[in-house]
């Protein structure tokens, strides 16, 4: 669960705030009380992020090897919108 904490306080006493995101928190800073900004330590959001680079690149390759083997289906946008509904009601 993140830290929920107001700007200001980050403004007064960032030291106590970024303590957390050394421990590997997520910090969400609020703005008049709504989230506006959230905070976490650098190397995590570089793995998050090159994880996330991993998995598109992964689904990409996939997509490529079904295309080239002939096992993937191209639908129209009135098709995959019909599939999708079919696929929801049932």
């Amino acid at each position: 669960m993140p830290r929920i904490v107001p700007v200001s306080d980050f403004r007064a006493d960032i030291k106590s705030v970024t303590q957390f995101t050394d421990e590997g928190e997520v910090v969400v800073l609020t703005q008049n009380g709504r989230p506006k900004w959230a905070m976490v330590d650098y190397d995590t959001w570089n793995a998050a992020a090159s994880a996330q680079e991993r998995s598109f690149s992964q689904a990409i390759r996939e997509t490529e090897r079904r295309e080239a083997t002939g096992n993937l289906t191209l639908l129209s946008a009135k098709e995959a919108r019909a599939a999708l509904k079919a696929r929801r009601s049932s």
